[in-house]
Parts: structure tokens; sequence; C-alpha cells
């Protein structure tokens, strides 16, 4: 092969991997979206309706709890050189009130089922 030859050979591959590239990319996109599938397969699926209702269920719950109790949060103190006293670190320790005010919440939305693992109803997009 001369050098012209070799040239346009080279162009040819390239243009070739340019087009592989993008196939590589679209196979990379359509294994993230079957193996999202897959792990969504067992998850219990919810109507619009139910997820609706328990988003407002969180949502409430979490509006309904009192931030502002002193007892739900653990302070150190700390002084400065002028004399002036400091909140050095603050932990909120009422989460787990908070989170039984969620589940408790959630429970009032929806009735407990006997688990069925199928993966039949998912239907190809």
């Amino acid at each position: 092969m001369n050098k012209e030859e070799l040239n346009k050979e080279i162009e040819k591959l390239k243009v070739s991997l340019e087009a592989h590239e993008e196939q590589v990319k679209d196979l990379n996109h359509d294994l993230k979206v079957a193996t999202q599938r897959l792990e969504d397969c067992d998850k219990p699926k919810l109507t619009r309706n139910q997820f609706s209702s328990l988003h407002n269920a969180i949502e409430n719950a979490i509006d309904g709890f009192n931030f502002n109790e002193p007892e739900a949060y653990q302070t150190e103190y700390g002084i400065d050189y002028d004399g002036k006293v400091y909140i050095d670190s603050i932990e909120f320790d009422g989460m787990d009130t908070l989170s039984e005010d969620i589940i408790q919440a959630v429970e009032k939305c929806f009735g407990a089922a006997d688990e069925a693992v199928s993966c039949e109803s998912e239907t190809s997009e």
C-alpha cells in the first residue's frame, strides 16, 4: 500500500470507529435501562394516586413535627476569646420520633397485603 491508500484506509477506519462508538453509547444506555428494570422488577408497584397519598402522608407528618423543641437537639457550646458563648455543634435527636410519625402517617393510608413477587406485569416500553 502506498501513502495515499494508507491515508484513505485510516480515514475509513476512523469513520467506522465513530459509528461504532455511537452504537456502544446506545448499547450502554439500553443496558442501563434493562438493569434498572431488573432492579425494579421485585419492587411493589404503586398507582399515581397511591404515590400521591404516600407523598402527602410523609409531607404532612414532617410538617406536623415540632422542630422547635429544644429536647430534640443535643448542643455543645464553646466560648470565644472575648467571652461570647457560641454553639460549637448541634445534633438532631428527634429522628426516631420523626420517623415514627412518618410511619404512622403512611400506615393510615395503606393496608398490608401478602407479598407476591412477579415480573410478568412489566411490559416493555
